[in-house]
């Protein structure tokens, strides 16, 4: 990594107040039950009463001397084991333009290859992030419009062929984004609960 001093660590139940706090810092859209939910999904939907799809999803935490830089997620749905799906990559402002997106990138298509699957995907809205599109193009990353769901934003997929096989598109298979938009909708005095329950039950420190 351009970035020697940059490492990533699995967020769990030690370091997901520290990774919520990141997550929020960088993108408009709340991911905080997301990041809940990675931690143990059973536990998340008895303490919350809310449904979260089986999705495997796991956050890595990028920090940079100590201090949180970045997020980066991997998730898969059943029945595709060979894809992984990119979620919440991100880093924050004050550290963009020093390549550190760029390592955080690599690092998580390496862990993706390691773990033997061919192809990594991920959606967006091109015109929220374009800096980020503009990384994934340079990439290699394959762009697609998403047209499965009437959603409130321009949905696109981006794919990555890992293995020198043919790239399969995914065909407008239907992703449950509404879902995803229900999670981050949810009331905030709720989230605010949810929030301070898992701080005094779950959280480590």
């Amino acid at each position: 990594m351009k970035n020697e001093n940059l490492t990533l660590s699995e967020v769990d139940f030690n370091n997901a107040k520290e990774a919520i706090e990141t997550q929020r810092k960088i993108f408009k859209e709340d991911g905080m039950l997301n990041i809940l939910a990675s931690l143990d999904r059973d536990i998340f939907m008895r303490e919350t009463g809310l449904s979260y799809i089986d999705d495997h999803i796991k956050y890595y935490l990028a920090y940079r001397d100590g201090e949180p830089v970045g997020i980066t997620g991997l998730y898969y749905y059943n029945g595709f084991e060979d894809e992984m799906w990119l979620a919440w990559f991100g880093v924050l402002k004050e550290y963009r333009n020093h390549g550190i997106g760029t390592d955080i990138l690599k690092w998580t298509i390496t862990k993706v290859i390691d773990s033997g699957r061919s192809i990594l995907r991920l959606y967006t809205d091109p015109n929220e992030s374009p800096s980020a599109v503009e990384l994934y193009k340079k990439m290699g990353f394959r762009e697609m419009k998403y047209e499965s769901e009437e959603l409130s934003y321009d949905c696109h997929i981006f794919s990555k062929e890992l293995q020198d096989k043919e790239l399969l598109p995914w065909d407008d298979r239907n992703l449950c984004l509404a879902h995803q938009s229900e999670l981050e909708n949810v009331d905030e005095k709720k989230k605010d609960e949810i929030l301070r329950l898992y701080e005094t039950k779950y959280f480590k420190n």
